[in-house]
This record gives C-alpha cells, structure tokens and sequence, in this order.
C-alpha cells in the first residue's frame, strides 16, 4: 500500500503558496463574515489541526476501496476515524480504519498494547505479538486482536477513557505501510460483536487500492 502522495503534496504545496502570498507585499487585513448554516449530518468544524489531519479523511477515502458490510451505518470521517461506521439495534457497535503517521502514532505493538489497556488487559511482549493470529488485509498476514472485557476507550490516541462499558468484545488488526499505520477496529456489546464478526472480515479483505480489481471477492 503505498503512502499518500497527496496528503504528501498538500503538505509541500501549502506552505509554498504561504510564503508566496507573503512576499507579495500587501499589508491590508481582509476579513472574511460569510457564514453559513450546516449541512445535514455535517461534523462540527476542528480546529488547530495539522494540514496532513485535515487531509488525511478525503485522502484516504479517495485513495481505497471497501465493500460496506450489510448493516453497518457509514459516518462522516473524523481526526482519528478516516473510514468510519457504526451498528446494532442502538448503534452501540462501532467499526473504523485510521491512518496514523508512523512517526506520531507509535508502532504496531504500541497500538496493541493500548488497546488491550482500553479493555482492562495486561501488554503484550514482542514474542507473544509474533504469536497472534493473522487475517489477511491488503494481501499480507496482519496480526489480529480479539479479546473480551471491560471497555474504557477513547476514539483516538489523544482521547480520555470514556465510561466503563463491561461485557464488550474488541476485533482488531495493526499493519504499517510506508510512511503510516493502517489500524482497524470493532468495538461492542459481546453478543452483537459476535454477530458481526464475519463481516469484520469481509471488510478487512474487501479493502484494496482504488482503482485495482478486487480478489477474493
């Protein structure tokens, strides 16, 4: 999978066409009040993001392909949710992909050990991530979680644990990229984790580059 080239372009281009504008001359102050309503289902602005976060949910979005599992609600993306879907009768199931700079979002072990943390599990060591299971996500054997517990995780690196949810079941699958962290993840009351456990898989094999054939499908 190769690293965003334009998320990379955004990055070079716009601080070029800062000092650009800054060596035009102009001192005047513009100031924009133009204001609109939202739109329907349109998330609330974020601000003080990076350029390579405001990018990073179109990036990625346009740069994959997936397949939607039946029943699965697709979201508007966010900071640490760049494909983003929930599920279940109260839409208490929750199911996402995230790019994470390799250098900002620690390693795969990393990842793991803190999502284990989120459902009340010890880490693990280095010898016990090469003993876990695999699926099979963009054509490599990528190492897999699925462990039961009590879940008190945020949605993001940066995020404060949110109330304890016991009896929750987490799926969840790390593998790096050159250049970012692809994390996929599934989190729900047990039962209807179960329920949807195939269509985890069916999604994490369905992902592929855009604009190639789907395999295995």
């Amino acid at each position: 999978m190769p690293a965003l080239p334009s998320l990379k372009s955004a990055v070079l281009i716009l601080p070029g066409t800062v000092l650009l504008l800054a060596g035009c001359g102009r001192k005047d102050r513009v100031e924009v009040m133009d204001s609109r309503a939202p739109f329907t289902n349109e998330p609330a602005p974020k601000l003080g993001l990076s350029t390579a976060q405001r990018y990073a949910a179109n990036d990625a979005q346009s740069m994959l392909r997936w397949t939607t599992p039946e029943g699965w609600n697709f979201l508007p993306a966010t900071e640490f949710r760049h494909l983003n879907f929930d599920f279940g009768p109260s839409r208490e199931g929750e199911a996402y992909l995230t790019l994470l700079p390799v250098n900002g979002g620690g390693g795969v072990l990393d990842n793991l050990n803190r999502w284990r943390k989120q459902m009340d599990q010890p880490p693990l060591t280095e010898s016990e991530l090469a003993a876990l299971p695999t699926k099979t996500v963009f054509g490599r054997p990528v190492p897999c979680l699925d462990i039961t517990g009590t879940f008190t995780g945020g949605s993001g690196p940066m995020m404060a644990a949110s109330t304890p949810k016991p009896g929750y079941r987490m799926l969840g699958a790390i593998f790096e990229a050159p250049g970012f962290l692809f994390t996929l993840k599934l989190t729900g009351p047990e039962a209807l984790v179960a329920a949807h456990a195939a269509r985890f898989d069916a999604f994490a094999q369905s992902l592929g580059v855009a604009g190639t054939p789907a395999t295995g499908q």
